[in-house]
């Protein structure tokens, strides 16, 4: 996380070249070797994991194209014998090509991967610079990306990107944020941020020139909106949050979100749910598989002041399912969320 809005960086590259599917972490480090099969993990000179990373296979005129998962971890398949030039990028970091020799019965092998962003100015650091810096790109070339807007919804807060494609956008820490991304000829993005209390986080953002139907002004409007005025007690909850519940339904993963357990209100099957600023009447939140989640904002009844979802929620139309109220006893003093708007990662 896949739809719109991550990791950053959940690229779907299809060309003459093949998309591989990925498993869990766990099934990864100790998968067995077989033959026309690499794997391994990407890091950077830190040791740190470095995900989505884009890995590129190339023997004669044969091309075979896969991509990190968030934690480094990478699987190539369907290699055949001989000599093959891995050749891989990642937003934010040197490109690395080496020839690898695959010997009959698969390769397994790391990569290392050396950053290539400037350092905050030494003044900052020591003043304690608290916000969101990063690197915005081109998807498809893995280029930096200079006079993309980055907005921090529900403030006056923003920032653009120089010659490098990198931005900084000071900001309190502490708290779930969610940044609107845009560039005139890509696809405008949705990308959500942790800010730790006493720093900051690095993001990368890439950006798309896929064809798309353009979102109607309204949406974005509305959202930053709600985000604006949303009271205390509406549950922001961010990609953070939902992947640490390790969860498949995007039901189970609101369920165990730190802020959803915090403020204690209840998600049930019988809320109002839009996908993306679309009403979606009957239609369940573990209807959405968790990973596709970049964001979600969640109102029970009284903390959406602006009353966008309401006026936008078709008349007469049900929320959710028939048989998914959470019983009385079972919510006890806890709040049942009315309004659920949920949106997708970036494709």
């Amino acid at each position: 996380m896949s739809s719109p809005m991550s990791s950053p960086f959940p690229l779907r590259l299809l060309t003459a070249a093949c998309l591989l599917s990925f498993g869990s972490p766990a099934m990864l480090a100790g998968q067995q070797l077989r033959p026309g099969l690499l794997v391994g993990r990407i890091v950077g000179s830190d040791g740190a994991a470095v995900g989505n990373a884009v890995i590129r296979a190339t023997q004669g005129p044969r091309t075979v194209l896969a991509y990190a998962e968030d934690d480094g971890d990478y699987r190539v398949g369907g290699l055949g014998n001989g000599t093959w030039t891995i050749a891989i990028r990642r937003l934010g970091y040197r490109p690395l090509a080496v020839d690898l020799e695959l010997p009959a019965e698969g390769l397994r092998r790391n990569f290392t991967l050396e950053a290539t962003r400037t350092e905050l100015d030494p003044v900052l650091v020591a003043a304690k610079w608290s916000g969101i810096r990063g690197v915005v790109g081109d998807a498809r070339r893995l280029s930096p990306l200079a006079g993309a807007s980055v907005r921090l919804l529900g403030s006056d807060a923003s920032a653009g990107s120089d010659s490098l494609g990198n931005f900084a956008l000071p900001t309190a820490g502490g708290r779930e944020l969610l940044l609107r991304v845009e560039r005139a000829g890509y696809i405008t993005r949705l990308v959500s941020a942790t800010v730790p209390a006493d720093g900051y986080v690095e993001i990368d953002v890439p950006l798309d020139t896929a064809p798309q139907a353009p979102r109607d002004y309204w949406v974005w409007r509305d959202l930053d909106q709600r985000l604006k005025f949303a009271t205390p007690r509406a549950a922001l909850i961010s990609r953070d949050e939902i992947a640490a519940s390790d969860a498949i339904s995007l039901g189970t993963a609101l369920g165990a979100a730190a802020s959803v357990v915090r403020l204690g209100v209840v998600i049930n099957r019988r809320a109002c749910v839009f996908v993306n600023g679309v009403a979606k009447p009957g239609f369940p939140v573990d209807a959405i598989e968790a990973g596709d989640v970049e964001f979600v904002e969640a109102y029970p009844p009284g903390t959406d002041l602006t009353r966008t979802l309401a006026m936008r929620w078709p008349p007469g139309a049900e929320c959710g399912v028939p048989d998914g109220t959470i019983r009385a006893s079972s919510a006890g003093a806890r709040q049942v969320v009315q309004y659920v708007s949920i949106w997708l990662r970036a494709p």
